[in-house]
């Protein structure tokens, strides 16, 4: 079990869950799915994190890249919603690593505004290479906006998951 909450197993899970979602979408979301809500309910479970401590970042994370497909920057071809359901997994994946593997990244704050400005922005362009999204319009000016939004909001993901608020205030 010790393995299974440990911060480097939650970041190579991750990391799996991730090529998992963005390689397969909705041909592997059978398989993806039921583990990731494992994964976080054993989380949850063994108090490594708070349910609002996924949920928040979650809710986030999902209405901001609602935005940008709403805004034509992002097209995903397999849905009729903002974001495909394969997204939404692979958002409850990473809301697991704010407070966990990651959350060194998050305590710093010129550390978190550079990982949001450089890395959120290539793992997009990483998924668009693999063809799980396409960039409609410039590539470079959706590189920028992305680059902005991330440097902006993944600071605010931290705050949510690390917030005395959000952890006090638990609704599971």
């Amino acid at each position: 079990m010790k393995l299974l909450i440990s911060k480097p197993f939650n970041l190579i899970a991750f990391n799996i869950v991730w090529f998992g979602c963005v390689i397969g979408r909705n041909d592997l979301i059978w398989l993806c799915a039921p583990l990731i809500l494992g994964y976080a309910t054993l989380l949850v479970c063994q108090k490594e994190v708070k349910f609002n401590q996924i949920a928040f970042p979650v809710c986030i994370g999902i209405s901001i890249d609602s935005i940008l497909t709403a805004l034509g920057i992002f097209q995903f071809e397999e849905t009729m919603l903002l974001v495909p359901l394969w997204l939404v997994f692979l958002w409850i994946a990473f809301s697991t690593t704010l407070c966990h593997s990651l959350l060194f990244i998050g305590r710093n704050k010129l550390a978190v505004v550079t990982t949001g400005a450089i890395a959120l922005p290539l793992n997009y362009t990483i998924g668009e290479r693999l063809g799980a999204v396409v960039f409609d319009g410039s590539y470079v000016m959706t590189i920028i906006a992305m680059s902005v939004t991330w440097a902006i909001c993944l600071p605010l993901l931290f705050y949510f998951a690390e917030s005395p608020m959000v952890k006090e205030n638990e609704t599971i």
